[in-house]
């Protein structure tokens, strides 16, 4: 009961702050979103614009991948929102590549772009063993691969709340930015990662 309350709240507080950022922070498709990356060319526009609608579809299909009741109750179904989930995920990393180089923060740019494979290897090997019917490192790829989504989201809540910790750690704002931007994505990559590893190991004995 407590991990179903737990996963509940973190949706909640996920999509929440997602929607705060979406609709009254930046006026999508003006001169004050194009501040923070391009022009206002149709190209550059109509980039963002599919960037912004493929990140919303990676989102909600996100959550119905990973709602057990879901995914275990209709198959069909959850086949079916996974393929949207990877085509969207394909279209959006597709526009980050396009857009980062050309991004406001560029202390940030190397770990975007880092970010931005590591979503595009996760989600090819969750195609890759979906099809090996390897469903444990399916599970486990989707799951790396939406840490990897959710941090253009996550990274926003340390820019507007925890800045000031790696300010102190770094006085060199650079490498503040450069150092709070992997700690978003890494972290909790590694904590997974770790967490896994303890549970096969422990399996194996």
């Amino acid at each position: 009961m407590l991990k179903k309350i737990s996963i509940a709240i973190f949706w909640l507080a996920f999509f929440s702050f997602f929607l705060y950022k979406l609709i009254p922070k930046y006026t999508y498709l003006t001169n004050d979103t194009l501040k923070h990356w391009g022009s206002n060319s149709i190209f550059d526009n109509s980039v963002f614009a599919l960037h912004i609608f493929a990140g919303i579809i990676v989102y909600c299909t996100a959550i119905l991948q990973f709602t057990p009741a879901i995914r275990n109750k209709y198959i069909s179904f959850h086949r079916a929102t996974g393929k949207f989930y990877i085509f969207s995920s394909l279209l959006c990393i597709t526009t980050l590549y396009i857009m980062i180089p050309r991004t406001w923060c560029i202390a940030c740019r190397p770990s975007q772009l880092i970010v931005t494979s590591l979503w595009l290897l996760f989600v090819l090997l969750a195609f890759y063993f979906i099809k090996q019917r390897k469903i444990k490192l399916h599970k486990r790829m989707m799951i790396c691969s939406f840490i990897c989504a959710a941090y253009f989201v996550t990274v926003r809540v340390i820019d507007a709340y925890t800045m000031d910790i790696f300010y102190a750690l770094f006085p060199n704002k650079t490498t503040a930015y450069l150092a709070s931007d992997v700690f978003v994505w890494l972290v909790p990559l590694l904590m997974f990662n770790i967490y896994w590893f303890i549970n096969d190991k422990k399996q194996r004995v």
